[in-house]
């Protein structure tokens, strides 16, 4: 029979702001219903608004599920409110469905793909963190079902998105356990075959989690109230005319008696009491896509506050893109402005790389180079995943620079010189002498260099290019060169050599035609020369 596991993150709307703003870990904090009809992000929060979830310090200030915003600050003035936020939300729903991938190829999540759509923020099952994995297997890759929960309790932590996790044969007795576990952040494992056994003791609330229509905390508040009214509350109160309050008494009823009293609902609490749930496992892929995004609480227009905001969501993808192996080879920013408008820059990388301070670096070059012309209320930011580049050792030559350390170098020049002006040359397509382009560097080859033929020495001196050419005063004298004078230098010709014609692109209205010298001056050093339509420039010195 197939195991199953599930991973439960109780509170996960708060758990989600705690991911996006950790400094608020350990405050009482509450996360309330949007506000309709708000025109920027000052105005999301809102008296009337009913919070759709508290943390346990907040709990225990008198604060609950339900209430409005005024309520719950009259019963705690320093309760931190915030404004259910679907970017965050769904990121984190993202980052915990790769977590279940990094365990199990068959992996479900409720409420199906994350998105960024209000309305799917509002949905109950969208505000609960529930995984669900097929493990049947698995547990020899980790050495045990204790090792398997094991390793994914540790990622989920990883992620900032704690709980507690269960194995059990049926997905309703792992869902009820992991439910159990999560209140203790640790594992239960039921043993197979023995989840009626498991069961049977257990009061008969804990099959709340798994009724239809149950009012679980976490549902928005007006939700949540309507289907209580009609899911588990009516099943309760049959239950307790019964006299019934282990899941094992209800087990023990007759099936048709059960669904003749507690219709198709209780029909199928009964079979999970009874150990033969048989709900299949719908799998849903990871997303491709990896972003992290976050709403500003009010317009921000300065890049060191919108930096810090930037730095904290780069640290959460280069966390996912660890727990895939992955590195970026590019960013996604896109910025919501207060006026309406939506700005995306395109952030490349020169190297694939997790390195959080390059890719902070990078995403500020592009900000500064362009800033927005209004207000910032929320910002997204998305890697494009690449795998790192391998690094093959060679028997015969020494190690060359780690590949994650030479991406990380890369990406950190790359921010100080600027965008295009990185990489390795190639030879350009043009036929003018300066013409050149550059390409990814793609690291030290590691294949046999070819050995020059015997009596071939090396070039005794190389030009040193200088770009752009330099403009340079020329005397002639009978002909001849006889002194130059430039910025940096200058001297008297002690010999020289030319001229050379070069007649390029002549089919082109911007046709190349030069006159080249070679010049030694009396300061020592030895130069490139040429004219160009009466216009004398330096383009190179000899080393």
């Amino acid at each position: 029979m197939p195991r199953v596991a599930c991973l439960v993150v109780p509170r996960f709307a708060v758990a989600a702001l705690h991911r996006a703003e950790p400094e608020l870990r350990g405050c009482p904090v509450a996360v309330c219903e949007v506000a309709s009809g708000a025109r920027d992000a000052s105005e999301r929060v809102r008296p009337h608004a009913p919070l759709v979830e508290v943390s346990p310090e907040a709990e225990r200030r008198g604060v609950r599920v339900g209430a409005s915003v005024a309520q719950a600050l009259g019963a705690s003035s320093d309760l931190v409110v915030r404004p259910l936020d679907p970017v965050s939300l769904a990121a984190a729903r993202a980052a915990l469905l790769e977590v279940g991938a990094s365990i199990s190829p068959r992996v479900e999540i409720e409420g199906g793909l994350p998105s960024v759509d209000p309305a799917a923020a509002t949905d109950p099952r969208c505000a609960r963190g529930v995984l669900h994995l097929d493990v049947d297997g698995l547990d020899r890759l980790h050495g045990s079902s204790e090792g398997l929960l094991a390793a994914l309790l540790y990622r989920s932590a990883a992620i900032g998105l704690g709980g507690g996790a269960a194995i059990a044969d049926r997905r309703a007795t792992a869902r009820i356990a992991a439910g159990l576990a999560a209140r203790r952040g640790e594992a239960l494992v039921v043993p197979p075959g023995g989840d009626a056994a498991w069961l049977a003791p257990r009061s008969i609330d804990v099959l709340a989690v798994v009724a239809d229509g149950r009012g679980e905390p976490g549902a928005p508040g007006r939700r949540r109230a309507r289907a209580a009214q009609a899911g588990w509350p009516r099943l309760r109160g049959e239950m307790e005319r019964l006299g019934l309050r282990r899941v094992g008494e209800f087990a023990a009823l007759d099936a048709s008696s059960v669904a003749t009293r507690f219709g198709a609902a209780g029909a199928r609490l009964w079979r999970i009491a009874r150990g033969l749930d048989d709900e299949p496992l719908v799998p849903v892929p990871p997303p491709v896509e990896i972003v992290e995004g976050a709403s500003l609480e009010y317009g921000e227009t300065s890049l060191e506050a919108l930096m810090f905001v930037v730095r904290g969501l780069v640290d959460r993808l280069a966390g996912r893109l660890r727990m895939q192996a992955l590195a970026c080879r590019g960013l996604a920013l896109a910025l919501r402005l207060d006026d309406g408008s939506r700005v995306e820059r395109e952030v490349g990388v020169l190297a694939p790389t997790r390195d959080v301070k390059s890719l902070a670096l990078l995403v500020r070059a592009a900000l500064e180079s362009d800033p927005p012309q209004a207000a910032i209320e929320a910002v997204s930011l998305a890697a494009l995943p690449d795998r790192a580049r391998p690094d093959q050792l060679d028997l015969f030559r020494p190690a060359g620079p780690a590949p994650a350390r030479l991406a990380t170098t890369l990406a950190r020049v790359a921010a100080l010189c600027g965008p295009g002006r990185v990489g390795r040359p190639v030879p350009s397509a043009g036929h003018r002498p300066e013409a050149f382009a550059l390409s990814d560097f793609a690291g030290p080859r590691r294949v046999d260099e070819p050995v020059p033929p015997e009596g071939l020495a090396a070039p005794a001196i190389a030009l040193r290019a200088i770009r752009p050419p330099c403009p340079v005063e020329v005397f002639v004298e009978a002909g001849r060169i006889a002194y130059l004078r430039a910025a940096g230098f200058g001297g008297r010709t002690v010999a020289a050599a030319g001229p050379w014609r070069v007649d390029a692109e002549w089919w082109s209205e911007t046709r190349c035609r030069r006159d080249y010298w070679e010049v030694q001056l009396s300061d020592g050093g030895v130069y490139r020369v040429f004219r160009e339509a009466d216009a004398w420039w330096v383009d190179g010195c000899y080393d």
